[in-house]
């Protein structure tokens, strides 16, 4: 994407920065952290990361044409200053800072409205993008896809770095988009991915215990998500789910002014009137502060409607109309990975989920178990490399919500699925009974196919975990699998077509 050279000079003046070295008589019309991707005129970004320091990238960067290097120390010996070095201790914060200069989005018009929360964000911003296509057309960055409005692509991560969050906002103002729905991770928020982007509304979902091995504590895990309602516009509002314990002390810490609360009823500002729910959907009607909206949806189960009351919410203070809210909620048939059904005939139902924390399994569970099934038989593992303190937790609410149990591996990355599996053991053999079944079976595929063997007429099997993901990592490699693939598989061989 082309965009009018910057003078290094005046994108300095907009950048925290503590020196350069060399000359800076040289524009940039582009930013990349990636040196692969740098082109004639980027900057490079050679930001400090966990394992490794991007300066070791700089030299190739150059040699793709990148005109400036910007890094949170010196450059290494040798290194021609006829390319400018710009040294800043706050990297990232001058990396967020230049993409928002360079890619002009500092004064997009494009709304952008952001979704943070342990679960649910990414139905949420399903539902968002759906109401908003009804009301101006909308894009989407997100845990299953980054959408531009021309064109989809898988997401690697859930919120990207801040060079791709910037273009895709300058590409959403370019083709006359008026709404930027983003899944905004805990990770990106305290890595400075989306700090010069300006939210027209943020919502918060919920918190529950997960991502510890980079927060380390709950509360740093919150404060991180609190960040983002710091990033709100001058009228930018914060919708906050308050049946959250976190949501109530946000709600209590945020300026009331700007604070739109939903929840299960008063004092929330958006909260269902006779609501049904069964396993055809969704129907109620939700009190709010611009009239009654009718809900009528395909989406199964109480979390879900959390998620939409959360997405009304925020579509109205957004500025969306009453008429585009309900039939954004109710054109939405489902999410990839979000209790997707898997159906080849079989008498029994096979649902595949995302959830792959303690609370969100409690949740698809207890849904499950309230469509009035004879058993539950849930397949499920934990990720390597990951909060090891969930795992227990994890195995033990299975054990306690299901009739027979299936541990097998998730991504185990550079674990052991051997030693994963002992873990989340602690917690699951404890709520073992007599009335119970449980099996091992490491490999995913085969425990699918044990898990369908075990079914009978009338009960449903639960894989939860990878929900949408294409491909399982283990040993640093990427093994194509899909559950709902590998499921039609297996059941297939089965003779179930």
């Amino acid at each position: 994407m082309t965009r009018q050279p910057m003078p290094l000079a005046d994108l300095l003046a907009q950048v925290p920065h503590s020196a350069v070295i060399g000359k800076t008589g040289v524009t940039i019309q582009g930013v990349h952290c990636d040196s692969r991707r740098c082109e004639p005129g980027d900057l490079f970004a050679a930001i400090n990361g966990f394992k490794q320091d991007g300066r070791t990238y700089a030299a190739e960067a150059v040699g793709r044409g990148a005109r400036a290097v910007l890094a949170q120390g010196s450059p290494p010996a040798g290194w021609d200053h006829e390319t400018p070095w710009i040294i800043s201790p706050r990297d990232r914060d001058a990396f967020s800072a230049a993409c928002a200069a360079v890619y002009g989005t500092r004064e997009t018009p494009v709304q952008a409205v952001g979704v943070t929360g342990t679960n649910g964000k990414t139905t949420t911003a399903y539902l968002l993008r759906a109401i908003f296509q009804l009301a101006g057309r909308a894009g989407m960055l997100g845990t299953i896809e980054y959408d531009d409005g021309s064109g989809l692509v898988p997401a690697p991560r859930t919120t990207p770095e801040a060079d791709e969050v910037h273009r895709w906002l300058s590409r959403l103002a370019d083709g006359g988009i008026s709404y930027g729905v983003m899944e905004v991770s805990s990770h990106s928020l305290a890595l400075s991915r989306v700090r010069d982007v300006r939210f027209k509304a943020a919502a918060f979902t919920n918190l529950t215990r997960d991502h510890l091995d980079f927060h380390k504590t709950m509360d740093n895990y919150y404060l991180a998500k609190r960040n983002l309602f710091g990033l709100l516009s001058d009228d930018g509002t914060a919708v906050v789910n308050i049946d959250d314990p976190y949501g109530m002390r946000l709600a209590q810490e945020l300026d009331a002014r700007k604070l739109l609360r939903v929840g299960g009823g008063p004092p929330a500002h958006v909260y269902p009137k006779e609501a049904e729910l069964d396993l055809e959907g969704i129907r109620c009607r939700l009190a709010t502060p611009w009239g009654e909206v009718a809900v009528n949806s395909p989406l199964v189960g109480h979390f879900n409607l959390q998620n939409i009351l959360v997405a009304a919410g925020t579509a109205l203070a957004a500025g969306a109309p009453k008429s585009a809210v309900e039939a954004g909620i109710r054109g939405l048939k489902g999410v990839p990975g979000r209790l997707e059904r898997v159906e080849c005939g079989q008498p029994f139902s096979v649902f595949v989920d995302y959830a792959h924390t303690d609370d969100a399994l409690k949740n698809l569970l207890a849904t499950v178990r309230g469509i009035g099934t004879k058993r539950i038989i849930t397949l499920f593992g934990c990720g390597g490399d990951r909060d090891r303190t969930k795992r227990p937790l994890m195995g033990a609410v299975v054990a306690r919500q299901s009739d027979v149990i299936v541990l097998t591996s998730d991504n185990p990355r550079s674990e052991r699925p051997e030693a994963i599996a002992d873990d989340v053991e602690k917690g699951l053999r404890p709520e073992l009974g007599p009335d119970k079944k449980y099996l091992r079976v490491l490999d995913r595929r085969l425990a699918m196919r044990r898990a369908f063997e075990e079914a009978r007429e009338g009960d449903i099997v639960v894989l939860a975990g990878k929900g949408h993901e294409r491909v399982q990592i283990r040993d640093g490699k990427e093994t194509p699998f899909h559950d709902p693939t590998v499921a039609r598989e297996e059941l297939g061989e089965l003779g179930w077509r």
